[in-house]
């Protein structure tokens, strides 16, 4: 990188990427049959949690995971998994295992010499009852020390009732965690159901695809962080009438953060199945945006506000955005 200037043909391979939201998974996309948003979960219970049946391909698999970030010039990550007993394995794992297994893998990792600093989401099921929400939050509050950072809604969003987990996340804020939540990916997400989201206080939003003016306002109003994942929502055939990156959203949320009223955070989800690194994200972002150096500068600054970190990191990240981004 050094000195050279900053070209949107060079973003793919000069872009310091400084953070991404994503998750634990590596099948194999292939473009030419798009993975459509109603197949996309199977993915997880016919083939991923096979692969990942116990502490060693569990562990394999997150080390993947880190080295594939770390080589896309990631130095801020939170890892996103849902937790899950594994009663096959020898021995059986309990949800709390599981979790134990990528923890120490992350700490192995941030404990070596390289740049990238790696956190934990935990991640609740929408379809999980409540019991099983509050042992997920359980687990977290008693691993916050060790890096569980916060606690994110998930899984099919024509499923289960979302209401029943308002206690699970009420508790989840209350102890301080970061609250984020799947919301607004399918024509059919229901008003009312996005109130009762709201109502439990996230402090970040995902794909916000499909919301009610009076429900895009509400976020506009609180400046949430809303997160971006380009490639999932056009290669899973989520837009409107399954438009492509021209037509997705991020342009209105970004006028939306130059006016105050949002912070975007460009992520992926699921680079495993999309095969689109965050650096890739960014220069889609770039190109079909028409985002030029100062923009990019902005978008990335101001994720920084909306990370779950402490403010020693942040101050970290904040940092090493402008040392980088005075050299270009």
């Amino acid at each position: 990188m050094g000195s050279r200037s900053l070209r949107l043909s060079d973003l793919p391979e000069t872009f310091p990427i400084q953070f991404r939201f994503s998750e634990i998974v590596s099948p194999h996309f292939d473009d030419s049959k798009p993975i459509l948003f109603g197949s996309f979960f199977p993915l997880f219970s016919s083939y991923i949690y096979r692969l990942c049946s116990d502490v060693v391909s569990v562990q394999y698999a997150t080390e993947a995971v880190l080295r594939d970030f770390e080589a896309d010039n990631v130095i801020y990550l939170e890892l996103r998994t849902t937790p899950r007993a594994i009663p096959t394995a020898l021995p059986p794992i309990t949800k709390a295992d599981y979790v134990d297994a990528i923890l120490a893998t992350i700490k192995a990792h941030n404990d070596s010499s390289g740049p990238l600093r790696t956190t934990l989401i935990l991640s609740i099921d929408r379809r999980s009852t409540l019991e099983d929400a509050l042992d997920t939050v359980d687990i977290a509050l008693t691993r916050q020390a060790k890096g569980i950072v916060g606690i994110d809604l998930c899984g099919d969003p024509s499923k289960g009732t979302v209401s029943d987990l308002r206690p699970a996340f009420a508790t989840a804020r209350t102890a301080g965690l970061g609250v984020c939540v799947h919301f607004g990916e399918i024509p059919s997400a229901d008003a009312s159901e996005l109130e009762e989201m709201l109502s439990w206080g996230p402090h970040r939003i995902g794909h916000a695809i499909y919301m009610p003016e009076e429900i895009k306002q509400e976020v506009r109003r609180r400046a949430l962080g809303v997160e971006m994942c380009l490639s999932c929502n056009v290669n899973a055939k989520m837009l409107p009438k399954g438009g492509g990156i021209e037509e997705h959203h991020f342009g209105e949320w970004w006028k939306a953060a130059r006016d105050g009223g949002a912070v975007i955070a460009l992520c992926t989800d699921d680079v495993g199945v999309f095969c689109s690194p965050l650096s890739q994200e960014y220069y889609l972002a770039a190109k079909h945006f028409k985002l030029g150096q100062t923009e990019i500068q902005r978008l990335c600054e101001d994720i920084v506000g909306i990370v779950f970190a402490e403010e020693a990191e942040k101050k970290r990240l904040r940092d090493l955005y402008l040392q980088w981004f005075d050299q270009v």
